[in-house]
């Protein structure tokens, strides 16, 4: 068949975008799922396609449990690779770096984790490794102090930042006296305070096989990574939280309030809008994820075109949910020279009563379908990313066909359903 160079031959109309369809419901990728003798939540998510193999342990803890020790979820966790019984800090760090492998952990508002990333051939010698981290940490009384040097400089610096500044100012005041108003590093004074006993025990209480999830991701089978889990941690004993899991009431602001935070000689306002929202389970998940991506959730948002392009305040703007185990938060950010501050408030709070007043568009909100039907699939190329939503459905403890039906979920969401999530 010969190609007319003629376009016009093509009857195509270039000034028109073509007309899409609905997109449909793509199955979600089979994974292995399974529990320890002990009560361990264990994936494997089998790839063939290279000798690697990456492995994420996840606890189901996080600053929640800080038990007003601000800060010790994440000391806990730092904590982990500076020595067990069996290494030191350094020999820890030279093992690693020499078998080509990687060693990541952290802390969030609701888990502990730490992964380990390495070729297969070297995984039996790494999983070694990271078994005797999770399970004979020393919490030697010098790598306490060094780290709690680190900490406390790193909380100091960050005082510095005006972003780091509303943050702080917005959580305390919109989650009240619970564990989601306090920064996960901590604070100068309750770091200073923390001692190898609150280490201990914190990890003993949360660092357990009921609150474990072990994800593998590779050149492994299930067989193999469960004789892994059984053999390394099976003879672990367990302990029963959940009696303390929901310990804290979140009660909205009904009158709006202005925090202000001096900084001295500062150039620019960090600016941070919003309220209390809702957990991530309790969240219409659909209609608020659709309506905040319409709203400031986007590049081609509504809050970023009028700030950035209309009116040019700022490099950028936007907004988001913040969705927690237990609670959530809603807010607006952006940074603006402090002589245009008001200013900038002013068109913030216009779109947010637009959002709550009025109806979305047809063009905004089948655009927006569009763009998140169309880019979900692509959310599930990879097994790792794959391995990440798996976690997610059990962190927060999902429905098991949630991103099964996503697409469809998606494209049933109406004008009403959106203006209802903005209210």
């Amino acid at each position: 068949m010969e190609f007319n160079n003629d376009l016009n031959f093509y009857d195509l109309d270039r000034s028109k975008p073509p007309k899409s369809k609905h997109s449909k419901d793509v199955p979600f990728p089979e994974f292995f799922e399974s529990k320890s003798s002990n009560g361990i939540d264990v994936i494997v998510i089998e790839d063939n396609s290279l000798p690697v193999i990456s492995v994420r342990f996840v606890f189901k803890a996080g600053s929640y449990f800080d038990e007003g020790k601000t800060g010790l979820s994440s000391f806990v966790t730092d904590m982990l690779s500076k020595g067990t019984d069996e290494m030191t800090a350094t020999e820890i760090a030279e093992k690693i770096d020499y078998y080509g492998a990687t060693l990541s952990y952290g802390t969030d508002s609701d888990a502990n984790f730490i992964s380990i990333y390495t070729l297969e051939k070297y995984f039996d010698k790494v999983f070694n490794i990271v078994s005797s981290i999770l399970n004979k940490p020393s919490f030697k009384e010098e790598e306490i102090e060094r780290l709690r040097i680190q900490k406390v400089n790193s909380i100091k610096s960050m005082k510095d930042e005006s972003d780091y500044l509303s943050n702080r100012a917005f959580k305390s005041r919109v989650y009240g006296d619970s564990p989601y108003a306090m920064p996960v590093e901590g604070l100068t004074d309750s770091v200073s305070k923390i001692n190898r006993d609150d280490i201990y025990e914190y990890y003993v209480n949360n660092f357990t096989p009921s609150n474990l999830i072990v994800a593998f991701v590779g050149n492994i089978s299930p067989e193999i990574a469960m004789t892994y889990i059984e053999n390394n941690f099976g003879s672990q004993s367990t302990v029963d939280i959940a009696e303390i899991k929901n310990a804290f009431s979140f009660k909205p602001i009904v009158t709006p309030e202005v925090l202000i935070v001096n900084k001295k000689d500062a150039v620019q306002s960090s600016l941070k809008i919003g309220q209390l929202s809702v957990s991530r389970k309790e969240a219409d998940f659909f209609p608020v994820y659709i309506m905040n991506n319409i709203l400031g959730g986007s590049f081609t948002s509504r809050i970023n075109y009028n700030l950035r392009e209309k009116n040019g305040f700022t490099y950028g703007a936007r907004s988001y949910f913040e969705f927690n185990k237990f609670a959530g938060d809603f807010s607006v950010e952006t940074e603006v020279k402090t002589g245009i501050t008001a200013a900038a408030i002013s068109e913030i709070l216009k779109e947010l009563n637009v959002m709550r007043n009025e109806f979305v568009t047809d063009e905004e909100l089948t655009s927006m379908k569009n763009y998140i039907t169309g880019n979900f699939p692509l959310q599930l190329e990879t097994p790792n990313s794959i391995a990440s939503k798996v976690i997610s459905l059990k962190l927060y403890d999902l429905e098991n066909d949630f991103y099964s039906r996503y697409i469809s979920n998606v494209n049933k969401v109406t004008k009403e359903q959106i203006k209802d999530a903005a209210v």
